[in-house]
């Protein structure tokens, strides 16, 4: 299993990284699997790392960010009906949120969720490029989880989807997949594209306001 330990110290700012290291003894005290994840995975892999941070862990619940933010001197902004928080920490936003499953029950629906595995939580998300995981715990710290080769689509500059069933459960990554391919200069691999237009129509079924995320 690659370890990222280097990578991430040298991407991240000093700031960014010192919190993931508090994050982690933390985390270790309420026996939290804490994970970076998603958009923050990514970057670093390209080596242009934000200072914002997304990190899931399973029950990283509403109140394990309540006592993540007080230990770290931030403060809580908000938390959603998805089991997500987004917490503030002096200059750097923090996305966390608690590890799950999704299904929808039509398109364009909002998602029905339950508590999952970190494996489970990559599955549902929208392409290979932002399903990796980089452990926080200390016996495994910088650990990469990497089940649907992220890594190498970011080192082939492609936007790969994870299933074909993924336009159709949230239209709103049509959007997002020309938005990646665009803001990270890639290309959308044959399969995905034709995804993309198969299922393009779909996005009739959502509201206006999910569009503009």
């Amino acid at each position: 299993m690659p370890n990222l330990s280097c990578q991430l110290e040298r991407v991240l700012t000093p700031h960014a990284h010192d919190l993931l290291k508090q994050a982690s003894r933390i985390s270790a005290d309420r026996m939290v699997d804490l994970y970076l994840v998603g958009g923050s995975v990514r970057d670093i892999l390209i080596g242009t790392g934000s200072g914002d941070i997304d990190l899931a862990g399973k029950g990283a619940d509403a109140d394990f960010a309540s006592f993540l933010a007080s230990n770290l001197g931030g403060d809580v902004l908000s938390h959603s009906q998805f089991n997500t928080s987004k917490v503030k920490i002096g200059k750097v936003d923090i996305d966390l949120a608690a590890t799950r499953q999704e299904c929808y029950s039509h398109p364009g629906a909002l998602p029905t969720v339950s508590p999952g595995t970190i494996e489970e939580d990559l599955w549902r998300r929208d392409f290979s490029i932002n399903a990796m995981a980089i452990a926080l715990n200390a016996e495994t710290w910088g650990n990469l989880l990497d089940p649907f080769g992220g890594r190498s689509d970011i080192e082939r500059g492609l936007v790969r989807v994870l299933h074909p069933n993924s336009f159709s459960d949230d239209p709103t990554r049509s959007l997002r997949a020309i938005r990646y391919s665009h803001r990270l200069s890639f290309r959308i691999d044959p399969y995905t594209e034709t995804q993309l237009e198969k299922n393009v129509g779909q996005l009739n079924t959502v509201t206006g306001e999910r569009i503009c995320q």
